[in-house]
């Protein structure tokens, strides 16, 4: 009897030490498996950021109108008429131009200024009204070159711009702060213009 009550222990202290290596074989195995954390380095934050680069942030819509005069003799070599227009605005910044700085605390983002980076007028949409043509300055209204820099001037200088550009600040910030919260761990996000 006192042998079969050792061969128990026995089997008892071998089974026990089973369940404890294959629960340390397992945690283990979970806890080198886990996926990793990247190491957080300028160049990884830079190559978020490039991911998107020129990223437009706000956009607005314009409609003008633009009263166009050359010459300077009625009916002989003065032209001129009206011309309504739309044109679409794009603002923003380009992130690849952005200055990173890691801390233990804090992670510092330089955005660049934002800045109107497309001005584009839909020829579709341009009127023409009080048409006076010269008699000796005859000028075809399909060639719009000029009447289409004079609409893109006239954006520069009438459409609301700083306002445009205030927006496209904020959501870029908005845009920065939702792509990398997520990465940077415990630190601080910290974004400045």
């Amino acid at each position: 009897m006192k042998e079969r009550k050792r061969k128990s222990r026995t089997w008892l202290w071998v089974i026990v030490a089973l369940l404890i290596g294959i629960g340390m074989g397992v945690y283990g195995d979970i806890r080198y498996r886990a996926p990793k954390e990247p190491e957080l380095t300028s160049a990884f934050v830079s190559g978020k950021l490039e991911a998107v680069s020129e990223l437009t942030t706000a956009r607005l819509t314009y409609t003008g109108l633009i009263k166009y005069s050359e010459g300077k003799i009625p009916f002989l070599t003065q032209n001129s008429f009206s011309m309504i227009y739309t044109a679409k605005v794009r603002a923003g910044v380009d992130l690849a131009q952005a200055g990173i700085e890691i801390g233990e605390a804090q992670v510092v983002i330089t955005l660049p200024e934002c800045e109107v980076q497309s001005i584009d007028i839909f020829e579709q949409s341009i009127e023409f009204y009080d048409e006076h043509w010269a008699l000796f300055n005859r000028t075809e209204k399909e060639d719009v070159i000029d009447t289409i820099s004079a609409a893109k001037e006239d954006v520069r200088q009438n459409a609301d711009l700083e306002s445009l550009l205030e927006s496209a600040g904020q959501q870029t910030r908005q845009l920065i702060k939702g792509l990398l919260e997520d990465e940077i761990g415990e630190r601080e996000l910290v974004i400045q213009q």
